[in-house]
């Protein structure tokens, strides 16, 4: 590889490198408000997700209602989605306001990349259990179901206060 071509590949490599760092730039709130603001946001998306999978998580106990593969192809679908605004929501980094009660714990900020990660997973298990509840297979629904919860809790364990 020649001098210019290894200087452009090096340039190019160096700003795809910035552009995913400025992705996942995290700014901190400047005033209680902003830091409400951010706060009230991220317990929107959680709370609907809550909302959603609850009705899926009820389906798997023993005398729960029966499986509807169409309820959970669509709930999941819209979890995956807004499993995808996790990271972004944490892009504001609240912890120097106490006002507002949070269960987030500093290690979303301090370990960004992990933390963005583990909402990732909730994207790929949300949207395989949408693909299993289209597919109108029973087993396969009942196995990705439980995807959902995994991916919850593995980021709950780390990322959230114990109540």
């Amino acid at each position: 590889m020649n001098r210019l071509t290894r200087i452009g590949t090096f340039t190019a490599l160096a700003a795809v490198s910035a552009l995913a760092l400025a992705q996942d730039a995290i700014t901190k709130a400047g005033s209680q408000a902003e830091a409400d603001k951010a706060i009230e946001a991220r317990q929107a998306i959680f709370k609907e997700i809550k909302d959603l999978n609850d009705p899926i998580g009820r389906m798997l106990r023993p005398n729960g209602p029966q499986l509807d593969p169409a309820l959970v192809a669509t709930n999941a679908a819209k979890i995956a989605e807004l499993g995808a605004k996790i990271p972004a929501a944490y892009q504001v980094d609240t912890r120097g306001f106490t006002a507002t009660k949070t269960g987030a714990l500093d290690g979303i900020w301090n370990s960004f990349p992990d933390f963005k990660s583990k909402a990732d997973a909730l994207v790929t298990a949300a949207n395989a259990a949408a693909e299993a509840g289209r597919s109108g297979d029973a087993a396969a629904t009942r196995r990705a179901i439980g995807g959902i919860g995994r991916a919850c809790g593995g980021c709950h364990d780390a990322y959230r206060q114990k109540e």
